[in-house]
């Protein structure tokens, strides 16, 4: 069964450079290549980012509960 999450110890700092990294990363890739690619590469990240988040999930969790 999954843990609750513990929201208040996320790093929502590293979250924020994250998501701003591929924000300007897929600019850039639809800019020189093609919007669709540059759609394609920021969902890639996206879900990468939520499967990171899953794995390490418990690394953030209060075990102490």
């Amino acid at each position: 069964m999954f843990k609750a999450i513990n929201f208040e110890q996320l790093p929502l700092q590293d979250l924020f450079y994250s998501g701003l990294i591929i924000i300007i990363m897929s600019i850039i890739i639809a800019n020189i290549y093609n919007p669709l690619w540059g759609f394609i590469y920021a969902f890639g990240n996206i879900l990468t980012l939520i499967f990171l988040g899953w794995l390490y999930q418990e690394t953030w969790s209060d075990s102490t509960k």
